[in-house]
């Protein structure tokens, strides 16, 4: 993968959404949203993006997973064009409001990796989307990286105030 990750953060915000391609011909955009706010894609919502500033939604449509997106100034297909391949991005205050009683991907990049047992296991380098459940990326203290599914059998607790996180490797789940 090249470029920010899904977790990025930057002192423009959090990463929310990367525009994926032109979609149709009145200059409707695909988003790969990275985030699991319900409203954060919603006509009126205001995201930065990238080197062009804020972005306003003018239209919604298509699935929560794969949202097609019109924003205000961008009325035909040569006109999004330019969006390609730009991340949209909140203000880090905005998202952990929107996020309240729970954690941001970014909150787990860099936690240490354990197991049970208090065994270190490497720490948190990514998070992917997977489908429905999804990946954190553990860089091995050992080398090499251990995709590890975010559910209740395998992620056992997480401890964003401790720095840590502590999941039971499927073989020993």
């Amino acid at each position: 993968m090249t470029g920010p990750r899904s977790t990025s953060r930057s002192t423009s915000g959090l990463v929310v959404g990367v525009i994926k391609t032109p979609h149709g011909v009145r200059g409707e955009v695909r988003v790969d949203p990275r985030s699991d706010v319900p409203d954060r894609f919603r006509v009126g919502a205001v995201l930065d993006c990238d080197d062009l500033g804020p972005l306003t939604i003018r239209t919604l449509r298509g699935t929560p997973k794969e949202p097609i997106v019109g924003f205000d100034g961008y009325a035909s297909r040569p006109d999004a064009e330019p969006l390609r391949g730009k991340f949209l991005r909140v203000a880090v205050d905005e998202a952990r409001r929107a996020t309240k009683g729970s954690y941001l991907w970014a909150d787990l990049v860099g936690l240490r990796a354990e197991t049970p047992a208090g065994e270190p296991i490497g720490s948190v380098s990514d998070i992917l989307r997977a489908g429905e459940t999804d990946v954190l990326v553990v860089s091995r203290e050992r080398g090499g990286e251990l995709l590890v599914p975010v559910i209740a059998s395998v992620v056992r607790e997480v401890d964003v105030e401790g720095g840590r996180i502590i999941v039971a490797p499927q073989e020993e789940a």
